[in-house]
């Protein structure tokens, strides 16, 4: 699991540790148990916004994939672009990669 950034709360975290515990105290759980490469991800009012990485494994719950790359499971949210190659079960997709 790697995370290049996450910005929260007007602030921006590149340090994984740090990264880790705000997910943690979040209740981000699915996010720190999937397999992510180089993500830059943001939270913005409970939600999480992927803006770049690879999303390779696991359940993707809820959030925004603005882009990168989707290897999982999709179980709900908004894929906006990127490459899609992971299992679609609800959601919304707005591009057809």
């Amino acid at each position: 699991m790697e995370f290049l950034e996450l910005k929260y709360n007007g602030k921006t975290y590149t340090n994984q540790r740090e990264i880790i515990n705000i997910l943690k105290s979040l209740k981000f759980y699915w996010l720190i148990d999937a397999e992510v490469d180089k993500a830059i991800v943001e939270i913005h009012n409970n939600t999480l916004i992927w803006h770049e990485g690879i999303f390779m494994n696991g359940d993707w719950l809820y959030g925004i994939f603005k882009n990168g790359g989707f290897y999982g499971n999709w179980l709900n949210g908004i894929f906006e672009d990127g490459y899609f190659n992971g299992v679609w079960n609800s959601g919304i997709r707005l591009n057809k990669k």
